[in-house]
């Protein structure tokens, strides 16, 4: 009997015969004059790929990195890092008892049986070294543990300055070690040898992003071509899809109207170039939404639509609340999300008042005096709206709310005593776990035959099957951290 572990070792020494279209590429390397070479090129620059170079060029390696933005870091520079870790420092010091099988079970409930077993344990048994080697470059993390939602035991520690300052660390270190990097450098195509090797890419130097453009990849043709060689290996570092419409919209029809606060970069040309290849993508489908508040405290308030109704129990996680709102704007055929309502009550009794007052000072979150201001200010009927939240009152009244929510939770929380409190309830799409398929040395495998292209790695959001139905909280940090190293340990095996 196979199981999942088992199934990956055997698929990876089969031959499977697919039509030759699947490993169609043109871009064959033995004409082509390089500009630039380089032992290891770097596609991104967000902290799975800062990782990689900061291992490579300890190790004497010679990097160049390109990254298509004016700036570095991309998603990971706009996060706030926190990092799960199996028995670091602060773990040990706190007298927590922690273990790979507590962590695998948290990994495995948030992914629903979807993560690949293989990279679970990649993660958790190599995460302490990552977050040793990334504090020897500089790193710098808070002396205190974060017990966070989804983990069994506190195991999270804070990045100082979050992911900003952990991506300038890594840069100053990268570039310390001579490691090079180029802003506004856009890889175009993977070039690879007769024998179907990777060797190098082609790149557009100059290229500026246009964010003005339905699709940037195939619309902008900005920029300077050139040619760069890779001696050993060319890594993809080049995050999710969340901000390519077109493409989220084609791999889940539900993702069209979700929001995203991603770095403008992230679309689906990175990954399209892998497939080009012969990469095997997997789990394009699923999604990681973030919310703008803590979910737990919607249960103190009700959410409406455009109409002014409600439409849902508030109680649930960000996940199945996004796709329950996604759904119902489908249903009545609407762009506008639906409003979060609190009055005074239900407000009083978030678990973090001092942070739903900064949704209020940051101004995602705004008080009314009355029910008209707030009406108003949404453009809600205010007699519709008057009338929802009479019906709510009268569910408290009876016990018995028309969307099965367990009043018994709601601490005497009503929706009748002003001032009232709202914000949009907008689902955002944060992060794709989607990706190509990779082994545990990252790795990316041939749809041809399941065994490695040689040359190609991926790494960090890039690849797939890591997290399956739900990322776990603060684990992209040691998911991008431990994949990044192992790459660059599996590029020194060759040299």
């Amino acid at each position: 009997m196979l199981n999942r572990r088992n199934f990956i070792k055997t698929i990876v020494g089969t031959s499977v015969a697919v039509p030759g279209i699947l490993n169609a590429n043109d871009n064959l390397g033995k004409d082509i004059k390089f500009d630039e070479i380089a032992d290891v090129i770097i596609i991104g620059s967000g902290v799975s790929a800062h990782i990689c170079a900061a291992y490579l060029v300890k190790n004497k390696i010679d990097v160049l990195m390109i990254e298509k933005m004016d700036r570095i870091g991309g998603n990971s520079a706009l996060s706030q890092q926190d990092f799960a870790v199996l028995n670091s420092d602060l773990q040990i010091k706190a007298g927590i008892k922690d273990s790979e099988e507590l962590f695998l079970n948290d990994l495995n409930k948030a992914g629903a049986g979807y993560n690949h077993l293989e990279h679970s344990l990649r993660i958790i048994r190599n995460s302490n070294e990552a977050y040793e080697f990334a504090k020897s470059c500089g790193v710098k993390y808070a002396d205190k543990l974060k017990f966070l939602g989804g983990h069994s035991v506190a195991r999270s520690v804070e990045t100082i300055g979050g992911g900003g300052a952990c991506i300038s660390t890594l840069n100053e270190f990268f570039i310390k070690h001579n490691g090079k990097i180029k802003n506004e450098t856009k890889c175009d195509e993977i070039i690879q040898d007769e024998s179907g090797k990777i060797i190098g890419v082609s790149v557009r130097e100059n290229y500026r992003f246009n964010r003005n453009l339905a699709n940037d990849d195939r619309e902008n043709l900005s920029g300077d071509k050139k040619h760069y060689k890779a001696r050993l290996a060319v890594v993809f570092a080049t995050g999710g899809f969340s901000r390519d419409i077109e493409f989220r919209s084609i791999v889940n029809p539900r993702l069209r109207l979700a929001k995203s606060p991603s770095s403008l970069g992230q679309t689906a040309g990175a990954l399209k170039q892998m497939l080009k290849v012969g990469a095997i993508p997997t789990q394009l489908a699923l999604s990681r939404f973030s919310f703008g508040i803590p979910t737990e405290d919607l249960i103190y308030g009700i959410m409406v639509d455009c109409n002014a109704k409600r439409f849902l129990n508030e109680d649930g996680d960000r996940q199945g609340l996004s796709n329950k709102i996604l759904a119902h704007m489908e249903k009545i055929n609407t762009t506008i999300y639906p409003i979060i309502i609190f009055d005074s009550t239900g407000f009083a009794n978030s678990h973090d008042p001092n942070r739903m007052q900064s949704f209020i000072t940051a101004g995602k979150m705004k008080k009314f005096d009355s029910l008209s201001d707030l009406a108003n200010n949404f453009k809600l009927n205010e007699n519709d709206l008057s009338k929802t939240m009479q019906d709510y009152e009268t569910g408290i009244s009876n016990n018995k709310d028309e969307f099965k929510k367990d009043l018994s939770k709601i601490k005497n929380s009503s929706m009748s005593k002003a001032p009232f409190y709202a914000m949009t309830a907008a689902p955002g799409l944060s992060y794709t776990p989607g990706g190509v398929y990779a082994d545990i040395n990252m790795r990316v495998l041939n749809i041809s035959n399941y065994e490695p292209i040689k040359g190609l790695y991926a790494i960090g959001e890039a690849t797939g099957g890591v997290h399956g139905q739900s990322r776990l909280t603060s684990c992209s940090i040691p998911d991008c951290m431990t994949s990044g190293i192992a790459c660059a340990k599996d590029i020194l095996k060759g040299v």
